[in-house]
């Protein structure tokens, strides 16, 4: 059995591999560089150039490693002036200048080397280079040689004789540390002469091509005595050789693309691959059998096979001893062996059992393992050994069947993976217990774990672990620094231990014997980082791979996700239970509340609310975290440039990073405004600040916290509104009540005669309004300030009988029947449960039920009808619309006093005359009738629709325009004259005026009384006023006092009303009538004169009546005037 030979260089010399290293590296040569693949040949390159940039493509790169790797690089210029290959160095970076300083590069002139004494002598040269290796050897590495041969053009120079010192130069050279670049122009050099270069040098530069030269001709040959012979036959298996290289490389392109086409077939499986495979390598090897079998230990199972060995079927087992493979997976290269009884194996145990005579094999691996073999077989012996080129084929195919193995079980350990992390079944740590065991499998390790770690605090304790261990158990700590997880950690990526060596002195290893160790850093943002990991107590054979890394971070990506997620929903349930109570909450305060109170929950532990004090108009903190004390050194509330400050007066969300400045606790600070109640600062301490998952969930926290105060805000406004309301209808409800009452009193007033039915009408209405319990009114008496009452309705209780209402005593004592009295307002007390001591009348009031009291004064104009006072059996009751009814109410009352009182003065029989003196000052007409010398003569007074008077007057002696001069002084707002004639030789007007409500008639009739009769003299008036007989005399006369200061009452007289009855009237009218007008009036009566529409004109009557029309108006005037005089005379 013979194993594949790995072609390697036989001597530790400098080489043309080095040469061609520096081409195939550089950025100057851009062409194809070709290897020697371990051929051997001499130690220089021959050139061939057509340009200066071709020539230095080759040249440049040659030079500059040589100089890298510590060589002494020797130039020969010719043809190249020594300048341009200097610049052509330093433009490629080579420092020529120091490299000739230090020695290591040197130029020479064809004078100081080929032509030291005017002509070649290849024996001086030779003696040169000699020389010159054992100079370089001595301090360098090597010497690199770079010459230019243009000097072997000279028409003195032997040509032969300088090839021959070529194949010389090879000899010195091979063995040497020394390579040689000769350079030829091929512009300048004849081509008989470049033909002996390609026949003389193995390796050639050509066109940006370095390659092997197959017209090379070895010296011996190409110098000996059958140089034609040996040319010819050369010549021929070139040719051959040519046929066989090309018909091996269309053989190797065909099972190559065979091997393509297979291998991509998108429409084949595995299995059916593998099969084409098998049928591929038979073909490809000229071998019968072909299979591919799993190894397991000693345990060796064929996997597929083709061919027809009875024993090399698919799913055929045997001992591994037993085959050929048990050599092949101990070995890292293919072997094949052609003849095994040639080769000594009759006697092997596989060749008893199997009977193959040729093998070759190579090896399968699965991930970092190995999995198997691919072998081909034949019971017959080979006549040819395999070739560089069937092992490189066998070796492809292996390749691919240990990428698709390692492939499917990479995807199985993924979708077992997948299985268990998408199952809905199983809970975090039931699917973590089964990644441990997972990811063991696939390691070939013991045990897996998750620890909690902090770097900066080097902390490490185990959180999880799969299996048992003396010391690996949940709750372990152990300084971080003392465990394989500081690696992950500080390279940021999935990290394996496959050798502990430099961890000698680290716990897990030194006491706890943990050799093995592959893990991964898990970042969870927010959270507490984790290094989720696999140990062992034994060494693995081999490094992890890139793909046992990348799964391990996949775990660890898994186990990131999940942690995350565990800490979303946390955070999410925290929000949601925070959601429910920030809608419950009823105020901005206890909204700012729940968000504190909550903010740990939510992984928000440096957080401060505060909400906006309109009077102070600044920030008012309303609650914070007890971490929230870090937010100090920002001052995030404070007016103007506090970030909290800002947002809030922007109404938009900040941000500020690293707001306290290098070192600053505070590393990272957002503030949201909350509506316009206020703002929410949440800050952290992380040396990144924050995430972005982590600033828009405080953005969410915000928006809800915002939602929360506004909903809060509406919810109270509209409590408040509902309240209102609900008090409003309440309030309208009873004034409902109210109204109905007062419209059912004014409707009752109409009727009543007296004031005491009056005082009746209201009392019996406003006690039966809920929630009144009594109304009473009563009488002020000035003499002795005491409040009487006449009239009472309700739930009295002996509660007047208890209570002296008083007028004049203190006034914080006083009933308010007794304040409105004296104030004249009305007066309300809408809690008389106030704080003790109580004064009598509360006591007594309370003691009845009564919580809330109203007073009403009754007045109308100046005179004064008593006092109404009511009493409720509610507090608050008397709100200021209640209050501004039952004040119309009082009103109304009183005008309807002042209206029977008015009434009875006009009506009555019997009537109290009272005649007053009013002085000049406020009756001004005095001072009319003495300036114009005239008699005054007071005749009526109308009362016009819109409750406004007119009076009429006349005067007699003096000028209508005398009287009209002083309007402007008189009590009136218009005056009028009505006639002006002369009547006895005397002017006689007669006016119309008026009357303002501070005139005394307005005032005699607004208090029911009427003038009864004016006199003037030079300073003063007499006045009478007739009242009813039944009328408040006094209250009146005070009245009028009070209103006319100057006044005084000098009489007073009480009489009968003289009687007219309608028959005395008709008599008296009659009387005065002629024959002629009465029997006009009855004839224009009768004839419907008087109807609207008119049934006769006046045309007509006149007609009827046998007289002219203006005779008829003549009499129906005066007829009319008379019966007026009858009317309006008498009552005047």
């Amino acid at each position: 059995m013979s194993q594949r030979t790995i072609p390697t260089d036989r001597s530790d010399v400098l080489n043309l591999d080095s040469g061609l290293e520096a081409l195939d590296a550089s950025d100057e040569f851009h062409g194809s560089v070709e290897c020697l693949d371990g051929d051997h040949c001499n130690d220089h390159f021959a050139m061939i150039y057509e340009s200066r940039e071709e020539q230095f493509e080759a040249v440049v790169p040659f030079v500059r490693q040589g100089l890298e790797d510590g060589e002494r690089c020797l130039f020969v210029v010719d043809e190249t002036p020594e300048p341009v290959v200097k610049a052509a160095l330093r433009d490629a970076g080579v420092d020529v200048d120091d490299a000739v300083d230090s020695g290591a590069l040197s130029f020479h002139g064809v004078g100081e080397t080929y032509l030291r004494n005017g002509e070649f002598d290849p024996d001086e040269m030779i003696d040169f280079y000699d020389g010159a290796i054992d100079d370089a050897t001595a301090g360098y590495n090597a010497l690199r040689v770079v010459a230019d041969t243009g000097w072997i053009l000279d028409e003195t120079t032997d040509t032969e004789k300088f090839m021959a010192y070529e194949s010389r130069v090879n000899d010195l050279f091979r063995g040497e540390d020394c390579i040689a670049l000769c350079q030829y122009d091929r512009d300048l050099t004849p081509p008989d002469v470049l033909r002996d270069v390609i026949e003389t040098h193995p390796h050639l530069i050509y066109d940006g091509t370095a390659c092997h030269n197959f017209y090379y001709t070895p010296p011996e040959e190409f110098f000996g005595p059958d140089a034609p012979d040996n040319e010819i036959d050369r010549m021929m298996g070139t040719l051959v050789d040519r046929t066989e290289a090309r018909t091996a490389l269309q053989q190797r392109e065909r099972d190559f693309r065979e091997l393509y086409e297979t291998t991509s077939d998108p429409d084949l499986d595995f299995e059916g691959k593998l099969a084409r495979l098998l049928e591929l390598g038979r073909e490809r090897f000229d071998l019968g059998i072909g299979f591919l079998a799993h190894v397991d230990g000693d345990a060796f199972r064929v996997i597929d096979a083709v061919g027809d060995h009875e024993r090399i079927q698919p799913g055929d087992t045997a001992p591994l001893s037993e085959t050929y493979c048990r050599q092949l997976i101990d070995s890292a290269e293919p072997m094949g062996v052609t003849d095994a009884p040639a080769e000594g194996w009759e006697d092997d145990p596989a060749y008893g059992i199997y009977g193959l005579d040729s093998y070759v094999g190579t090896t399968v691996t699965a991930g970092a393992e190995t999995y198997g073999t691919l072998c081909f077989a034949d019971r017959s012996r080979r006549n040819e050994p395999f070739t560089d080129a069937e092992y490189t084929f066998l070796e492809l195919m292996g390749q691919w069947l240990s990428y698709e193995l390692d492939r499917e079980e990479r995807e199985r350990y993924l979708r077992e993976q997948n299985e268990i992390t998408a199952s809905p079944d199983m809970g975090f740590e039931e699917k973590l217990q089964q990644l441990f065991d997972l990811g063991c499998e696939r390691f070939g390790l013991e045990f897996g774990g998750m620890a909690r770690v902090d770097p900066d605090a080097d902390a490490f304790e185990i959180e999880h672990v799969s299996g048992d261990h003396e010391h690996f158990e949940p709750g372990f700590e152990l300084p971080l620094s003392e465990t394989y997880c500081t690696a992950p950690i500080e390279s940021g990526r999935a990290t394996g231990v496959a050798d502990p060596e430099g961890y000698e002195d680290v716990t897990v290893y030194r006491e706890f014997g943990l050799q093995s160790y592959l893990g991964t850093h898990v970042e969870v943002d927010g959270g507490d980082d984790r290094t989720f990991f696999f140990v062992s107590s034994e060494r693995r054979d081999a490094p992890f791979t890139e793909e046992e890394l990348t799964y391990q971070r996949l775990l660890g990506q898994w186990v990131k996700y999940e942690l995350e997620r565990e800490r979303r929903e946390r955070r999410l349930a925290t929000l949601n239970d925070a959601s429910r109570d920030l809608m419950a909450a009823e105020s901005a305060t206890e909204v700012t509340d729940c968000v504190v109170d909550a903010a740990d929950g939510l992984q928000m532990p440096i957080t401060a609310a505060a909400l906006w004090d309109e009077q102070d108009g600044s920030l008012r903190p309303a609650g914070r975290t007890d971490a929230a004390e870090a937010l100090d050194g920002v001052a995030p509330f404070a007016a103007g440039d506090g970030i909290g400050w800002r947002a809030f007066v922007e109404n938009e969300s900040l941000r500020e990073t690293a707001p306290t400045g290098e070192g600053g606790a505070i590393t990272d600070v957002v503030a949201h405004p909350i509506g316009s109640q206020g703002v929410v600062v949440t800050g952290t301490t992380e040396p990144n600040g924050f995430r972005s998952a982590e600033l828009e969930f405080a953005q969410t926290v915000a928006a809800n916290t915002s939602a929360a105060v506004c909903r809060a805000e509406r919810e109270r406004q509209l409590h408040d509104r509902e309240s209102t309301l609900a008090e409003q209808k309440e309030s309208l409800e009873r004034l409902r009540r109210i109204n109905d009452t007062i419209r059912d009193i004014q409707q009752a007033l109409v009727s009543a005669s007296s004031r005491a039915e009056i005082a009746e009408v209201v009392c019996r209405h406003l006690a039966d309004v809920g929630p009144y319990d009594l109304a009473w009114i009563g009488d002020h008496d000035r003499a002795s300030g005491e409040v009487r009452p006449n009239e009472w309705a309700g739930t009295e209780k002996g509660f007047l009988d208890e209570v002296d209402v008083t007028t004049g005593g203190d006034g914080d004592d006083r009933s308010p029947t007794a304040a409105a009295v004296e104030s004249r307002e009305t007066v309300v007390v809408n809690r008389l449960l106030d704080d003790p001591p109580f004064d009598p009348w509360r006591q007594a009031a309370l003691s009845r039920g009564y919580h809330a009291a109203i007073a009403l004064p009754l007045g109308h104009e100046d005179s004064r009808f008593g006092v109404l006072t009511v009493y409720a059996s509610e507090s608050g009751v008397f709100d200021d619309l209640e209050r501004a009814v039952l004040s119309e109410l009082s009103d109304t009352v009183a005008y309807a006093v002042n209206a029977v009182e008015s009434k009875k003065a006009l009506v009555n029989d019997e009537v109290t005359e009272l005649t007053f003196e009013i002085a000049e000052e406020e009756f001004p007409i005095v001072r009319v009738v003495r300036e114009t010398d005239c008699e005054f003569t007071y005749e009526n007074v109308v009362l016009r629709a819109d409750g406004g008077l007119r009076m009429f007057f006349c005067t007699r002696g003096a000028a209508a325009a005398d009287v009209e001069a002083f309007a402007s002084e008189l009590p009136i707002t218009g005056l009028e004259l009505l006639s002006e004639r002369e009547v006895d030789g005397e002017t006689v007007c007669r006016f119309e005026v008026a009357l303002s409500d501070e005139s005394v008639t307005a005032t005699v009739l607004d208090h029911g009384g009427r003038i009864g009769d004016v006199r003037l003299d030079d300073d003063a008036a007499s006045v009478r006023v007739d009242l009813a007989a039944a009328a408040e005399t006094r209250e009146f006369v005070e009245m009028f006092a009070s209103k006319f200061p100057s006044s005084e009452l000098v009489a007073k007289h009480t009489r009968e009303r003289p009687q007219r009855t309608l028959g005395r009237f008709r008599a008296e009218l009659t009387e005065d009538l002629t024959d002629r007008q009465l029997e006009t009036l009855q004839t224009a009566y009768c004839s419907g004169y008087f109807e609207k529409p008119r049934l006769r004109t006046g045309s007509e009557v006149a007609a009827s009546m046998d007289i002219s029309q203006p005779t008829f108006n003549n009499h129906l005037r005066a007829a009319q005037r008379k019966v007026c005089d009858e009317l309006f005379e008498a009552e005047n």
